[in-house]
């Protein structure tokens, strides 16, 4: 019953992300969105959708340390809790600033729900409080398993539900953390034994990355997740515009395609890799992971019909399954249980930086070259296949037997 209020908040982090790609997709790249007139440029469109998608991220980064470091300082109940009631409050803004228009608006409400998704951290803290080693990685697959449910449910709202405006999705939303607020506070016990005087710091999540890339046993394992990253961001972030101009999908088939996607992670993070994990040390797997994501996501490029595309997301998704919660379950490992809230805080923050990276310049770009998500994304997954060769020591790997 412990692992029922975190997994339906972790879900709730990822449908508030994969919510709006079908949604913002139409009203900012396409001439007849409704935000913007006709004279504004399709450069200008993209950049302005990567922006939007951007303030989610950026929120992420900076909420994750943040609430890290309160939920060890004051408990995992208490930060978990108000992470969804803020979240409540930020889509009923964000229907509200559909309703009237308002692209500020917009800009707001996702920065505040970036933030209020940093309880993904405090999430994966619980976990390490109340999972023993053996079957930390199966728990951590169950944290992945949700994370992509939520990104099934999160399009499908976004597209599906859009016919009766773009503003229900986000009432619907605002319900659901309304509903897991409730659940945690009634429901979830109090995971952490003992409370830290870590000091919260505004700016913690830039201090953190500095601290990331200078911690001796963790900064090689930050750096393939920060490349990683990159790659899996931009080819997420940037899909609907792929999708659109390249193979004329519209606001239900963009729908579709995530749904698709977030199925089959969700499939194999909760099922699929628990046979593999018998077989194989977690840095085989993600070290597995990163090869054959870098060799499947081109593939995406040639497929003349929609079945054969969609046929090729489940490797692509098995793929990604061996990638997230080998990394969390290497990084929480290497951590102390005094620690968990700060190391997974700060490996948040390094993947949240590197997702918000590209969506902050990179519009325009994929906007006229609309390739790019899916290039891009294959290069950064060879370069941190190599970059973890070198980087995960002999020590490193003797320590998970």
């Amino acid at each position: 019953m412990q692992l029922l209020p975190l997994l339906v908040t972790v879900f709730i982090d990822s449908l508030g992300f994969g919510l709006v790609f079908p949604i913002f997709s139409p009203l900012i790249i396409n001439n007849e969105g409704g935000f913007l007139s006709g004279e504004v440029s399709l450069g200008m469109r993209g950049l302005l959708f990567g922006l939007l998608v951007a303030a989610y991220c950026v929120g992420q980064f900076f909420g994750g340390p943040i609430l890290g470091t309160l939920s060890d300082r004051f408990g995992r109940k208490k930060v978990l809790a108000a992470s969804m009631w803020l979240a409540f409050v930020s889509y009923l803004f964000g229907a509200a600033g559909i309703a009237i228009g308002s692209l500020s608006i917009l800009f707001a409400v996702r920065l505040m729900a970036g933030v209020s998704a940093g309880s993904f951290s405090v999430c994966q803290s619980s976990i390490s409080d109340i999972s023993t080693k053996e079957n930390k990685i199966k728990n951590f697959g169950l944290v992945g398993m949700s994370f992509w449910t939520g990104f099934v449910i999160g399009p499908f709202i976004g597209g599906k539900l859009a016919v009766f405006g773009f503003a229900f999705p986000f009432v619907i939303s605002a319900v659901i953390c309304l509903c897991n607020a409730l659940l945690i506070s009634f429901m979830f016990k109090e995971s952490l034994q003992d409370k830290s005087e870590a000091k919260v710091q505004l700016f913690r999540g830039i201090t953190q990355i500095r601290k990331a890339f200078s911690m001796p046993g963790l900064r090689g394992l930050f750096f393939v997740m920060f490349v990683f990253c990159l790659g899996w961001g931009f080819f997420t972030e940037f899909s609907p515009v792929f999708l659109m101009r390249k193979r004329g999908f519209g606001v239900e088939q963009i729908a579709n395609f995530y749904a698709w996607v977030g199925f089959w992670i969700a499939l194999s993070q909760g099922l699929l890799i628990r046979p593999i994990l018998k077989w194989f040390a977690p840095h085989k797997l993600l070290r597995m992971g990163l090869v054959l994501m870098a060799l499947m996501l081109p593939s995406l490029l040639f497929p003349s019909s929609d079945l054969f595309f969609f046929c090729l997301i489940p490797c692509i998704a098995l793929a990604q399954a061996l990638i997230f919660p080998t990394a969390a379950t290497l990084v929480s490992n290497l951590g102390t249980k005094e620690t968990q809230g700060e190391i997974m805080g700060i490996h948040n923050s390094v993947q949240w930086a590197a997702i918000a990276i590209p969506p902050l310049f990179s519009g325009g770009f994929v906007a006229l070259y609309p390739h790019l998500p899916i290039t891009v994304g294959s290069t950064c997954m060879f370069i941190a296949f190599f970059i973890f060769l070198k980087a995960y020591t002999p020590e490193q790997v003797k320590s998970e037997e």
